[in-house]
């Protein structure tokens, strides 16, 4: 016999509308009470106190534990979780399934605005199943769903998807307005808008929709489309102080809406080039809250895949963060192997480099790209550059990736403590294997500010009593080379050419404008001591050092004396 969808559950709720319920899952057991599916206020996710260090004292590992626990109690206490709902083992989810085979975050159910209707999206987290109408979604794919269809998990559990009696709902610019651009990518425009039922501010990115004419046009569209969809699904499912939240998404007729937090001071890259590099204490604040943000992905298998200094995100001038852009994140297993190369090429971690089935990612991409940004901050250029190549050096960037070929050239490491040094050989270790966790990271002497070693550092860092031991397998000859490098802030422009105009108790918001003059930065060397030093003062105190004692002018004048002479 056919089957028959049951009737709507409107009575579940006094008011669809008014509580912005975009669906029900109700349980064929006919024991649990049906889900009811409603837009929730899942961003900005709440302050909290997770990450947040000065930079200059120390902090117990303990600490930083107790933090992610208060805040993770906070959220349950407060019903804020993601934007969209869980289905998994996992204590966060919204519907536990406590079964062996079910995976913690199994699949998530979120909602997008197309063309002026709701359309209920499920996306399959996990490596054994979710199942609609009897068709596996497949990890890290989507599916939208329709009025009736049949959710299952394994054969565990069961639901039929229902939507809500009306389903219309306004467009993006009903919703809100947009006040000015904010910046510009290869696939996107970001926009400054604020919400027009409660004046709040928000970062809209905002996707054109392309005619492809050729085959190269169409496959670039279907991975800007497929990293657009890995966006929209990995941001509905997480919520963490450390990480940008998404607050709606809008596919219309001109373009696909992604609303976002703000981040009124852009991009870690342009604090960088605007202030050369980074002290170690704004460093340590900055990194302490990076490893718990990624720690939190890490923990529900989700890799980033893209860290670099562009995709941090500063939220005020205390150097607070966020992590952006997860076009390219995936969610993972124990093992993952992928025939793409993803990754910004100075970041992406050696094993990516790989060919065919050897390219491997797991977590420890992201500690790689990490070390790489750390190892920036700190000095103000990149430890990887096609710059070093040379007779003497000949190693293209993806061979010193490959080998893990860098250094702390003097000067400009010779002000950075040897435990950061530490840490970054630690990250920025070849084998995957060998290579420091992010809970390690956390661990680590330079993270606490504990440089007296006496800090837990796990069976992999072989800790002894006292810094010497703890900083045992540093390579200190990688201080000894004195080499000219060339900083970001050599070959880059980043000023802020203007502040958005804002509500009284808003903050101001800065425009960044990049590379103005980019022709008058090119093959720029970073400047030496004696940059600004007057050639003349050579005589009095060496200046630069030996000058040419006899230049053009005077040998032709010393020529001219000798034939006045022999005549």
């Amino acid at each position: 016999s056919q089957f028959l969808p049951p009737p709507p559950i409107s009575y579940e709720v006094e008011d669809e509308e008014a509580e912005g319920v975009w669906g029900y899952l109700v349980p064929l057991d006919g024991v649990s009470e049906p889900l009811v599916l409603r837009r929730r206020a899942a961003c900005p996710v709440p302050q909290s106190k997770v990450g947040r260090t000065d930079g200059k004292s120390a902090v117990s590992r303990d600490e930083y534990l107790n933090q992610e626990e208060s805040y993770e109690n906070e959220k349950a206490e407060k019903g804020v979780p993601a934007g969209g709902y869980l289905i998994g083992r996992h204590p966060e989810c919204d519907r536990i399934i406590k079964t062996p085979t079910v995976s913690n975050r199994h699949c998530l159910l979120f909602c997008e605005n197309k063309d002026g209707d709701q359309i209920a999206v499920v996306e399959d987290l996990s490596g054994n199943g979710t199942y609609v109408n009897n068709a596996i979604v497949g990890r890290n794919k989507r599916r939208d769903l329709y009025d009736g269809d049949e959710l299952s998990i394994l054969d565990v559990a069961r639901f039929i998807f229902r939507y809500p009696s009306i389903r219309d709902t306004n467009g993006f610019r009903q919703q809100y307005s947009i006040q000015g651009q904010l910046g510009k990518g290869h696939f996107a425009t970001v926009y400054l808008c604020t919400e027009k039922c409660t004046g709040a501010r928000f970062a809209v990115k905002k996707f054109e929709k392309r005619r492809t004419t050729t085959n190269s046009q169409a496959a670039e569209e279907r991975s800007r489309v497929d990293g657009l969809q890995q966006e929209i699904g990995v941001l509905m499912g997480v919520s963490h102080p450390n990480v940008l939240c998404l607050k709606d998404t809008f596919d219309e007729s001109d373009g696909v809406y992604l609303v976002l937090e703000l981040a009124p001071e852009g991009e870690l890259f342009n604090w960088i080039v605007a202030k050369h590099k980074l002290s170690e204490a704004e460093t340590r604040k900055i990194f302490v809250q990076l490893f718990q943000g990624i720690k939190y992905l890490h923990e529900r298998n989700i890799v980033h895949r893209d860290i670099k200094p562009e995709n941090i995100l500063l939220i005020d001038r205390d150097l607070n963060i966020k992590i952006a852009d997860f076009g390219l994140a995936k969610i993972i297993g124990e093992e993952s192997f992928t025939s793409t190369l993803c990754g910004t090429p100075s970041y992406v971690a050696p094993e990516i480099l790989e060919q065919g089935n050897r390219r491997r990612y797991t977590r420890a991409v992201d500690v790689w790209s990490l070390g790489v940004v750390l190892y920036i901050c700190l000095c103000g250029f990149p430890p990887f550059s096609d710059e070093l190549y040379s007779p003497e050096n000949p190693y293209t960037l993806s061979q010193q990736i490959r080998m893990g070929r860098f250094d702390y050239p003097s000067p400009y490491w010779d002000s950075v403590g040897d435990p950061a040094l530490d840490l970054i050989d630690r990250m920025l270790t070849v084998d995957v294997e060998k290579r420091i966790t992010i809970d390690e990271c956390l661990e680590h002497p330079w993270t606490t500010g504990r440089a007296d070693g006496q800090m837990s550092f796990g069976a992999s860092m072989e800790s002894t009593d006292g810094l010497t031991g703890a900083m045992g397998k540093l390579d200190f000859s990688k201080r000894k080379p004195v080499r000219e490098r060339t900083l970001l802030s050599s070959i880059n422009d980043a000023t802020f050419f203007k502040t958005q105009a804002t509500q009284k108790d808003d903050r101001d918001i800065k425009i960044w404008e990049q590379n103005k003059d980019q022709a008058k930065k090119t093959n720029v060397k970073e400047a030496v001591p004696a940059h600004d030093r007057n050639p003349d003062e050579f005589v009095k105190m060496g200046g630069k050092g030996d000058e040419t004692l006899y230049g053009e002018e005077e040998i032709a004048k010393e020529k001219a004396k000798a034939e006045e002479t022999k005549a």
